[in-house]
């Protein structure tokens, strides 16, 4: 199965060997591109479930740390007052249409309620979205420009100051529906929707990589609902891959 790759500005077909890497199949980085299909300054992010996505009942997302303060976000959000919430990369629906959109999580003054979820006003050339990158219904992919991850807004007390280089993510389905709610389906934790959580390995931003990560809990009862990875691949702006 050879991988499409179309990110907007950036349609890509690879006709090259297979070969199997880490259970998965993998193909070459596209001539010219970094790991993943992501040019230099770029974020590509592969998200894959057991069953074709279910947009009518649930919403993925791949949420990211980028306060350098080494939390991994998780789906114990009152113990925890939602700490390691920044940014995501979201994939939704109605079940008519599916898109994708970045957004950035400030928090409420109540740390107990959700954070209000800020979308992202972003370019079909800073982030895009393939609902079908593997051709199964199972993977969709997403490129995005690191910088708009610097966000709009802060709760403070720096508005204008850049993510760290290290950052840390995890990995959601959640029920669909509107922003404030979150019923929790899956993560890449063992407990899935509950402990025990997963630890993110630290992602260092300035540095060149390509990684599959697989969750660890695999008794989700709806296959369209279980996560099986996320793929990340990072390509720094500065020494480029």
């Amino acid at each position: 199965m050879i991988r499409k790759l179309n990110f907007g500005f950036i349609v890509v077909f690879v006709t090259a060997f297979i070969v199997a890497a880490c259970g998965r199949q993998v193909t070459p980085n596209p001539p010219g591109l970094g790991p993943g299909g992501a040019p230099p300054g770029y974020l590509a992010i592969h998200f894959d479930v057991s069953a074709p996505f279910n947009f009518s009942n649930y919403r993925y997302m791949v949420v990211f740390n980028t306060t350098g303060n080494g939390f991994t976000p998780s789906t114990d959000t009152l113990q925890t007052n939602w700490r390691g919430y920044s940014f995501a990369a979201v994939a939704l629906g109605n079940g008519v249409a599916s898109s994708a959109e970045a957004v950035q999580f400030v928090p409420n003054k109540n740390p107990h309620i959700p954070p209000n979820w800020l979308t992202l006003g972003t370019t079909p050339n800073q982030f895009s979205f393939n609902l079908n990158s593997n051709g199964s219904g199972t993977e969709f992919s997403i490129l995005a420009q690191k910088s708009i991850f610097k966000g709009i807004a802060s709760p403070s007390p720096s508005p204008s100051a850049s993510p760290s280089e290290n950052w840390t993510f995890n990995a959601f389905t959640t029920q669909a529906g509107n922003q404030g709610q979150w019923f929790f389906l899956d993560s890449m934790g063992p407990g899935g929707p509950v402990d025990p959580q997963f630890v993110s390995p630290t992602l260092n931003m300035t540095t060149c990589f390509d990684n599959t990560y697989y969750a660890y809990d695999m008794s989700v009862p709806d296959p369209a609902a279980q996560i099986v990875s996320v793929e990340i691949s990072n390509n720094p702006l500065v020494n480029h891959c």
